[in-house]
């Protein structure tokens, strides 16, 4: 009917109308949320720009922190070519710009550890062992030599995942400071020079005499003879060495340890040219002999004011009390009394020759922080024509260094062993007849840890094979502490470890007509002793024949 087909349209029409107008507000909800979204768009572009302003405020800032600080600061990955983050300081420190150049070039690694330096670059991104611990075998300063002093160190940038991805390297310019604790070393040096030209005077004198004597001896040795003694050459430069520590002639001992530097191939029996070991070690002591004139002239007016020197009183005054000896010998006085005008003026006690040996105890202990009483001397009445004993006498200081490097053990294990935290040296100076001859004998004695026949016997195995060991008793592998190359140390330190020191005691009492040899007891101490004819005097002509 006609009402049905009205009433049809109607409602095609108004449902129409309101699906037009559900399109009419989503096309509405669609412009809204366009607005928003460009909106946000806007505001996050926004946000972005104030994030990198603040970003590169934030850079600018620790850059300008990082270049203050006057420090090399630069970035390596694990191709170790360096990164464009650095500083300025980067510059003058290392002498570069670190950017794209590898990280060998820019710390001045030598062809020579080229290889090593690569290896190990690789070993600190593989971390088979921990950063720290493998960081310490790289360098631990630049290599230059435009006289500057720069530390290295390095820190690990890791990953999500914690693995190594770039190293950091930190240059440190430290010549400043350097030489500021060379120079305070120095003054150091000289205060106790000073020190000990005051208190030992005569000590001093002979030492400076001994020492130009040494190097005379020096010269010709490795000059004329025909084949080089580089044993006995190692002794006489091992005891310039310690005898000018002593003294705080710092030149002379650091040319007599160079030196000996040059003998260490042959000492160990490496196969050598003896000719260009001669080539160069004559170099080096004309250096030793510079060192020795510099050292001199550098302090003359210093020894002038305590009378050493051409001019030296107490020198002319033994010339005039040997020249009266001859007169009196050639007038026909006895014999026996000549003797004894001798013994009474010219012999010195043996103690008073070696009371400067506390300068090397106070000296090593200081530095290896052991703790060691004053020296106790004993036999300050014995008295002997010490001018014969000089050369054995100057290789005491590798003894007294020995005993406190080797023997006397750190306060902390003494305590745990029911010792005194505080080492003891003993010298005992003693007068022996063998039958109507007289004898000097003196015992450097302390209570360290004792000498290892076991770490000895050890060691001359390794030297000379079981077979030659398996004979011998164990006296006899406690006096091999004398051979020559033999220490009870495992490395050189500045002190002791070249195996060289009692050897050099040894020779000289031998080459006295005496002798020297040890005794030791394990925890409880060591005992050096040294046995030597009483001899006249050094000028006999003068005494009775």
């Amino acid at each position: 009917s006609l009402n049905d087909d009205v009433s049809s349209d109607s409602d095609m029409h108004t449902k129409y109308r309101t699906q037009i107008q559900e399109k009419e507000n989503y096309i509405e909800q669609l412009r809204g949320a366009q607005t928003q979204l460009e909106a946000y768009s806007k505001n996050l572009e926004h946000m972005v720009e104030e994030r990198t302003l603040e970003v590169k405020r934030a850079n600018i800032m620790l850059n300008a922190i990082m270049n203050s600080l006057g420090q090399g600061f630069l970035v390596f990955g694990e191709n170790g070519i360096c990164s464009d983050i650095s500083t300025k300081a980067c510059e003058t420190i290392l002498g570069c710009v670190p950017t794209g150049r590898h990280i060998s070039n820019v710390l001045k690694i030598s062809k020579a550890d080229g290889e090593t330096f690569d290896m190990w670059v690789k070993a600190l991104f593989a971390e088979q062992l921990s950063f720290e611990s493998l960081k310490e075998l790289g360098p631990a300063q630049l290599d230059s030599n435009d006289d500057k002093h720069v530390k290295l160190d390095f820190f690990p940038i890791r990953n999500e995942v914690g693995k190594v991805s770039n190293i950091v390297v930190v240059a440190t310019d430290q010549t400043t400071e350097f030489r500021a604790r060379a120079e305070l070393e120095r003054e150091k040096k000289f205060a106790q020079m000073v020190i000990k030209l005051v208190t030992g005077k005569k000590q001093f004198r002979q030492f400076l005499q001994a020492a130009a004597e040494t190097i005379n001896d020096l010269q010709e040795r490795v000059v004329n003879a025909k084949a080089l003694d580089h044993e006995a050459l190692f002794r006489t430069l091992h005891t310039l060495e310690g005898e000018a520590g002593i003294y705080s002639a710092t030149e002379i001992w650091s040319a007599a340890r160079a030196a000996q530097e040059v003998l260490e191939p042959m000492k160990r029996g490496e196969q050598v040219d003896e000719r260009q070991i001669r080539i160069v070690l004559v170099s080096h002591v004309e250096k030793i002999r510079q060192s020795y004139d510099l050292f001199l002239e550098m302090n003359k007016e210093l020894f002038a004011m305590a009378g050493i020197g051409q001019g030296d009183k107490i020198e002319i005054s033994l010339g005039d009390i040997e020249a009266l000896l001859l007169r009196l010998r050639t007038k026909g006085v006895a014999p026996v009394i000549c003797d004894d005008i001798a013994n009474q003026m010219l012999r010195e006690s043996v103690v008073e020759s070696l009371r400067h040996y506390q300068d090397v105890v106070s000296q090593v202990a200081r530095r290896l922080n052991k703790k060691v009483n004053s020296i106790q001397f004993h036999g300050e009445s014995v008295k002997a024509f010490v001018q014969n004993y000089k050369n054995l006498f100057a290789t005491f200081v590798h003894a007294f260094r020995n005993v406190v490097d080797h023997g006397i053990e750190p306060s902390e294990d003494r305590e745990m062993m029911g010792k005194s935290p505080m080492g003891q040296i003993d010298v005992f100076v003693l007068e022996r007849l063998r039958g109507s001859a007289k004898w000097l004998r003196i015992e450097i004695v302390d209570d360290g840890q004792g000498i290892s026949v076991e770490r000895l016997r050890k060691k001359f195995t390794e030297k000379n094979g079981i077979e030659a060991a398996s004979h011998m008793t164990d006296e006899a592998v406690m006096q091999t502490v004398f051979d020559s190359g033999v220490s009870t140390k495992h490395e050189i330190g500045e002190f002791s470890g070249r195996g060289i020191g009692l050897n050099a005691v040894k020779a000289e009492a031998r080459q006295l007509g005496g002798e020297a040899w040890v005794e030791s007891t394990v925890g409880k101490g060591t005992r050096l002793i040294i046995e030597v004819p009483d001899l006249p005097r050094a000028m006999r002509k003068y005494l009775a024949a």
